[in-house]
Parts: C-alpha cells; structure tokens; sequence
C-alpha cells in the first residue's frame, strides 16, 4: 500500500522580482516575458481566466519559451487539463534543459499521476544545474514521490540531502520525523518534530504525530502542551477527535 505523503506545492510561481530586459532581444520576445509575468501574477491571485489570456499571448509572442510552456503547463494543470498541462511541461522541459522550476513541475505533475519513476528522472534534471537556488525543494519532493512507492531507503537518502542543502526546510524536517516513526525510531522523530515546529510551522498532523511519537517514549513532558496546541488550533481535526478518543 502507498504511503499518503503529500507533495511539496510547485516552486515556480514567485514572480522573482522585475523583468529583466534584454535591448538585443526581439520585441516579441520582451513582450513574451512581461505577459509570462502578468500571467503568473494572475495565476496568484486565482484570476485563471486573465492568466490564460497573458499566457496564451506569451506562447504567440515566443513560441520557443520555456518560461511561457512551464507557466502554461502550471494553469493547465490547475484546471485539470491533464493531457493539454503535459504537452506544455514536455515543451518547456526540450526547450531548456537548464529550466530547473521547470523540470521540478513536470515531475510533481508526473508523481501526482502516478508516474513515479518517471517522476525522479526529472527532480534530478532539476537539481543537475548548478544555478539552480532552491535545490531542497527538488530533493524533498523526489523522496516524497519514493515513499508513494515504498522506496524509503533511496527516500531518506534525497531527504538528507534537502536538509543539508536547507537545514531548517520544514517539509524535509516533518518528513524525517513522520520516516522515523515509522520505523520506531521514536528518539529521531521527536527530534525532527521539534525542529519542524521551531520553524513556526504547526498542524494537526504534525501535532498529532508529536504526541503519539511522545506517548511511544513514555515521556509525557510535552504531550500536555501539545495537546492543548491541537485543542486550541485545530478543534474540529481528526487528530484531536483521535486525541480525545484516548482520554
């Protein structure tokens, strides 16, 4: 049975400052760019229908623009066009190979498809560019993928290395801790679980696993704070249905 591990959510929407033009590039091409921007900045703000319109503009102005396909291929994939969001992660992926968010996008879309071993080939096209700026979200999403299919060792292995790229990557964090648990190694989850929530980062999930990582050690320093997190926070979760049901 596959384990219900969560992907990251696509890194490739930040609009990453102003536009860089280029005065040796095509007018075409700078007005591509700006509409790939204006398209993605819509794409953030849920306004789908002026994104599809930028966006298909960008695709007109430049064809050849892998920025324009991965943007595109993201909206696509948003409005469940799955056949149509491929065709354009493919394009953005044969256009630059360099294009890291854009070969990151087409594996979560790969994994979330349940392509999973297509899936990693494209996390470590993503982390082979040396330029690329947030490799711990390629290494943590190809070891959520893996652990779909129960490849856990291979899982920690990216896992570690997200952590060593990112020491405080929250996702990579609460990932640890959830692994460790499950191989009742209860001491390394309790502390990859503290270290997630130093990040400011607090859910049900994580709470609840926390209590339960607390209660397998026998230590119930913590377990009335955290419980009383999981009451305050997230009243009507699962997890504190499941808290109570203990009491």
């Amino acid at each position: 049975m596959r384990a219900k591990y969560w992907l990251l959510l696509v890194l490739g929407l930040s609009m990453a400052g102003c536009v860089v033009v280029n005065p040796r590039e095509s007018k075409m091409v700078r007005a591509s760019k700006i509409n790939v921007q204006l398209g993605i900045g819509y794409m953030q703000q849920n306004k789908l229908e002026y994104a599809n319109e930028k966006l298909l503009k960008a695709l007109r102005q430049n064809p050849k623009s892998a920025a324009a396909h991965n943007a595109y291929a993201m909206l696509q994939d948003r409005l469940l066009q799955k056949d149509k969001a491929e065709v354009h992660y493919k394009k953005a992926t044969k256009l630059d190979r360099k294009n890291s968010q854009a070969a990151n996008n087409y594996g979560i879309f790969l994994c979330r498809n349940n392509r999973e071993a297509e899936s990693e080939k494209y996390f470590l096209r993503a982390l082979k560019n040396p330029l690329y700026k947030t490799p711990e979200f390629a290494y943590t999403n190809a070891a959520l993928c893996l652990l779909r299919i129960d490849k856990n060792d291979k899982a920690e292995e990216y896992l570690r290395k997200a952590l060593a790229a990112k020491s405080d990557f929250p996702t990579a964090l609460f990932s640890m801790g959830r692994l460790r648990f499950e191989q009742n190694n209860f001491t390394e989850a309790r502390n990859y679980l503290e270290q997630y929530h130093l990040t400011g980062n607090r859910t049900a999930i994580s709470l609840w696993l926390a209590i339960r990582t607390d209660l397998e050690l026998n230590s119930s320093s913590n377990v009335d704070e955290l419980a009383a997190n999981l009451a305050s926070d997230f009243p009507d979760s699962e997890e504190y249905q499941s808290w109570l049901d203990l009491q």
